[in-house]
């Protein structure tokens, strides 16, 4: 199954944290042109977001606040996966890579959380397909 789920620091102070999301260096040469950056909030716990796919983006997400439950399916061979993907102030942030036809689904299980996402590709609905992988 194409993803990859990476530990990264961030760095606190009595103002805050800085987390360095993604650099230049962390993309493959092909991952390098930008699609798009946006941020989803979840502003009721048990929320659910995504249960989609893309045949042609590779995506990078990484909670900014809150914990999410995180489903990913491999649309050609089923295989499936969960992960807990928390904003909350420990010593590192996690980053879910995400390659094309990786069907992905995003459940809030705290009162609120935000999402942080990356995409090679600038959205289209001609390449996002519906997929109920989580209820």
């Amino acid at each position: 199954m194409d993803y990859k789920i990476e530990y990264f620091e961030k760095y606190n102070d009595k103002r805050g944290q800085l987390v360095v999301f993604l650099r230049n260096r962390d993309l493959e040469n092909n991952q390098k042109a930008l699609g798009q950056i946006y941020f989803v909030t979840f502003d009721k716990k048990n929320s659910i977001r995504g249960n989609h796919y893309h045949k042609k983006w590779r995506e990078w997400f990484g909670v900014v606040s809150g914990r999410l439950k995180a489903v990913i399916m491999d649309i050609k061979t089923k295989e499936k996966k969960e992960f807990i993907l928390d904003g909350s102030d420990t010593d590192k942030y996690i980053r879910l890579e995400i390659g094309p036809n990786i069907a992905h689904a995003f459940k809030n299980i705290s009162n609120k959380a935000s999402l942080l996402n990356y995409s090679d590709k600038e959205w289209s609905a001609n390449d996002t397909f519906r997929i109920e992988i989580m209820k």
